[in-house]
């Protein structure tokens, strides 16, 4: 009878194998949860999974989404400016076609109509409460369902025993501090944690308070179209994360989790200063006034049971509101001073079951996970004008919004099972997952009527590891993913005041948009060297796109709507090394380098031109030093970037895309700890003032555009962090 090794004992083993690296930077294996909804060696995983851990974000001295996945082959987040990170792109595609939960929790989708006076982001995420980031590649809708077109990101923030890692440890209090010149901001993070007899508790609090994230110090510090510094504002966050556990028995345990977030951004939009739009329309006074919440409570059930039908099962319940109000202040001759408040909110219900049998065979051991998840989400568009001076003072617009109030209710089945065969050389992994979407407008006043909406996908996938021996191992996969149209796809609704321009019509009839992904790859694993290489095709159809379908409406106007038309490839290889030096090269203990590298191409099938979603060829490379006997480390890494020009732009309507020039980045991180319960660190990024810009900031941008250099990113900067632990 075979016997598959505890999962807890195989961590062991795996992380003591791994001597070479100090505990809180590497080891050569990892359990992940993403890959299966259950724990797994990531050496028995039959896909592309991406880990960054605390002590990686520690080393990375990561502020941010944006700088904790920086280096992930084939992954990156976009956005620091105005309204803070936009989401992730997992392999060419981003935002809403990558699904992220936050304990388990769905984040709302980002809703961008387009104009620069509204965002609504899902990712204000503090990173100083997060254990760790798990990136699942490729589409993932069989695991988590809709969304996870492209992939999913899966983040967990700490837990009492994260930080009472030893049983006769009963309480943990630590204070961190940091500041950071990029933006001159700091932050200070107050953290605890305790054990009671069969309570367990935990408590963090950031604060942070800075400015813009500054350009490089080569653009003007102008006012208007021309400014080559970024925008002038004043940003701050508060961020209170809690938690309790109770052990009822050895059988139950019953958890709580609070969040609340709010980010608050102020500002003068000098670079809109004297922009003209008609003859007698120039705009001045432009400043802008935004606030960010998030709430949720979250309360969880885990059940040790041992019955016929699981051996263990976890429910949860969470409510959850995100809100953003952005108001942006301009005056122009034809309105006077006027306030533009958008706000959105999303109001969401959630909650998943989920239940785990082990089943040994004769010949195979099998570990199922099957369950349920439902998320209603009801979203409100506030949308009005305020004039403050000038020809209309006193006036208030009440306008409809863009996109009508409306609810949205999503709810799936799910079945996995990682199988092992042949003594566990071989573990197959297959799952399939039914959802259902219907989405529901209240009735506005919009010149077309506003209809239900409802959907269906059914989603598979099937994947196998095969170890040839102890250190190489080969697999392969096929995965599908799904995308319900959003409400803003569905309802999105835009006329032009003039007798002229352009009509934008709803279409409650849209399809889901699907994904089915391709991959295949080896493993080589030895005790001082680690080399990842996968190669993947993703195709996608039914892409929702804006279509004119008419000039001749009876307004005279064009008339534009969203419909299924598009079909869209990704294809690319990426490849991971880890090398431990000094056992290889008889170099210092502690020596260890690393490299990674992504190629990716993205066509669009329907007219063959490229997707400008798709990252450009990127490779990077660390030398570290981590001794386990020392009290000091650090971390020496570039990062090199080719060009985006030419064909590799989509050059939409015709006109030629600018160039993202390619460049070489260097970080240089360390830390040192004078006594055993305090931690400095020290960064150094962008050693040389390399004047670069990321490709995304570039897309739909003209050669002869004005401002190139207000949207380079930052010049040399550094930080200082100190924690100490009582």
């Amino acid at each position: 009878m075979i016997i598959k090794k505890n999962t807890l004992t195989l961590c062991i083993g795996l992380v003591t194998a791994s001597r070479a690296f100090a505990e809180e930077v590497y080891t050569f294996d990892d359990v992940v949860v993403s890959a299966t909804r259950s724990e797994q060696s990531k050496e028995d995983v039959s896909a592309s999974i991406a880990l960054v851990g605390g002590a990686q974000l520690e080393e990375k001295m990561a502020q941010n989404l944006e700088q904790a996945v920086e280096g992930v082959p084939g992954v990156s987040v976009q956005g620091t400016g105005r309204y803070g990170s936009s989401g992730f792109n997992i392999r060419g595609l981003n935002e809403n076609y990558v699904k992220t939960l936050v304990d388990g929790v769905e984040l709302p989708a980002s809703y961008n109509p387009g104009a620069d006076v509204m965002r609504k982001f899902n990712n204000h995420i503090e990173t100083d409460t997060l254990e760790r980031i798990e990136i699942n590649k490729g589409p993932s809708s069989s695991l988590y369902g809709s969304d996870a077109l492209a992939g999913a990101v899966i983040i967990r923030t700490k837990k009492p025993d994260d930080l009472l890692n030893k049983e006769e440890e009963d309480t943990y209090a630590s204070l961190k501090g940091g500041y950071y010149s990029a933006d001159k901001s700091y932050k200070a993070t107050a953290t605890l944690a305790n054990r009671i007899g069969a309570w367990e508790s935990l408590l963090i609090f950031t604060h942070r308070y800075g400015h813009e994230t500054r350009t490089h110090s080569s653009g003007l510090d102008t006012e208007g179209r021309d400014r080559g510094q970024a925008d002038p504002f004043d940003i701050g966050s508060d961020n209170l994360l809690a938690k309790a556990f109770y052990q009822i028995n050895p059988q139950h345990q019953l958890g709580v989790t609070a969040e609340v977030f709010n980010r608050d951004a102020n500002g003068l939009i000098l670079s809109n200063e004297g922009h003209q739009i008609g003859p007698n329309n120039i705009y001045t006074r432009n400043s802008a006034k935004d606030q960010d919440k998030r709430k949720r409570l979250t309360l969880e059930h885990e059940w040790k049971a041992d019955v016929s039908a699981f051996d263990t099962a976890h429910s949860q319940l969470t409510g959850m509101t995100t809100e953003s109000l952005h108001n942006t202040f301009d005056e122009t001759p034809l309105n006077g001073y006027r306030q533009r408040e958008r706000q959105g909110t999303d109001n969401s219900v959630q909650f998943d079951i989920q239940l785990n049998k082990a089943i040994d065979f004769d010949n195979s051991y099998h570990e199922i996970s099957y369950g349920v998840s439902g998320v209603n989400n009801a979203f409100e568009l506030g949308y009005r004008d305020l004039f403050l001076e000038g020809p209309k003072q006193g006036m208030i617009e009440n306008k409809s919004g863009e996109v009508p109030n409306a609810s949205a209710l999503k709810w799936g089945l799910f079945l996995q099972d990682q199988a092992f065969f042949l003594e566990e050389r071989l573990i197959v992994n297959a799952g399939i997952r039914y959802d259902r979407f219907h989405a529901k407008p209240e009735n506005t006043s919009t010149t077309t009527e506003n209809k239900e909406s409802s959907s269906q996908a059914l989603t598979g996938r099937l994947g196998a590891v095969y170890h040839w021996n102890e250190n190489i191992s080969t697999y392969s996969n096929i995965s599908q993913g799904f995308k319900s149209p959003s409400l803003q796809d569905l309802y999105f609704f835009y006329e032009t005041d003039a007798a002229f321009g352009a009509l934008f019509e709803p279409n409650p009839h849209l399809k889901p948009e699907q994904s089915i992904g391709y991959e295949t790859g080896m493993r080589f694993h030895y005790d001082a060297a680690r080399l990842d290489f996968a190669v993947y095709l993703n195709d996608y159809t039914d892409f929702i796109e804006s279509y004119k379908f008419s000039e001749n409406a009876p307004s005279g106007k064009e008339r534009w709507t969203k419909q299924n038309i598009n079909k869209a490839q990704i294809y690319g290889a990426e490849l991971n090394m880890t090398l431990a030096l000094d056992s290889l090269l008889s170099a210092p203990s502690g020596l260890y380098s690393e490299f990674n590298l992504a190629y990716a191409k993205g066509e669009d099938k329907e007219n063959k031109k490229a997707l400008d979603t798709v990252a450009p060829l990127s490779a990077k490379m660390a030398l570290g030093y981590q001794p386990t006997e020392r009290p000091f480390g650090a971390n020496l890494s570039i990062k090199a970037v080719a060009g985006k020009k030419g064909d590799d732009w989509s050059n939409a309507n015709g006109v030629s895309n600018v160039t993202a020039p390619g460049y070489v980045v260097t970080d240089l991180t360390g830390f040192y700890r004078p006594i055993k319960d305090l931690t400095l660190r020290a960064g150094l990024f962008n050693i040389f003032d390399t004047q670069y810009w990321d490709y995304s900031d570039l897309s739909n941008t003209q050669n002869n555009a004005l401002g190139l250099e207000r949207r380079t990113q930052s010049g040399r900067n550094w930080g200082l962090e100190a924690e100490y632990v009582f």
